[in-house]
């Protein structure tokens, strides 16, 4: 079975003490943030889409690769409009490493999907409570709200199969093949 989706993938938990240090930065400078982390999410969204059996990761993965491709653009949008005398800076993301061989690489991606958005969520909040804009970024809040919504539908659907094999799994090992070796 899988860990709770909303824990931190090892390699991202730096990300966390990022998130704290925007709280402190003025709203244009969070919004670069948010801008670059949508970027690496999309980036992921791109490799899970390309990474995946073609059926399946073209049909699944290509939705959610059109959905933040749109939300990207939105965002960077807004940053020029709100701040027109600075493109967004790139903010330090750590490369993201995904590896899709099994159901659980695949849990696992996912969980890193949610948590990165998770952090964009948490970072619109902060925007929404301190900018004039409250009704642009609780808007874009909704969106990535949405995002965790259909990854974590994504995520229960991939454990119930895992725990489905495994159970398989273990009834074969109990009962044995069907020339009644265990």
């Amino acid at each position: 079975m899988v860990d709770d989706p909303l824990s931190e993938p090892e390699e991202l938990k730096g990300l966390i003490s990022q998130l704290e240090d925007v709280s402190r930065l003025p709203p244009r400078e969070a919004l670069h943030y948010v801008l670059a982390l949508s970027e690496a999410v999309l980036a992921l969204y791109v490799l899970m889409r390309d990474s995946l059996p073609r059926s399946y990761g073209r049909i699944k993965f290509s939705r959610f690769v059109e959905l933040k491709r749109k939300q990207v653009e939105n965002m960077r949008s807004i940053c020029l409009e709100l701040f027109p005398d600075t493109s967004p800076s790139r903010a330090p993301t750590p490369p993201l490493k995904a590896r899709v061989e099994t159901v659980g690489d695949y849990a696992r991606v996912l969980k890193k999907a949610i948590f990165l958005e998770s952090l964009i969520l948490r970072a619109l909040r902060y925007l929404a409570e301190k900018t004039d804009e409250k009704l642009l970024f609780s808007d874009l809040a909704r969106e990535v709200e949405s995002n965790i919504d259909s990854l974590k539908t994504e995520l229960k659907r991939v454990e119930s199969a895992e725990s489905k094999v495994h159970f398989s799994e273990f009834v074969k090992e109990l009962v044995g093949d069907k020339d009644g070796r265990v």
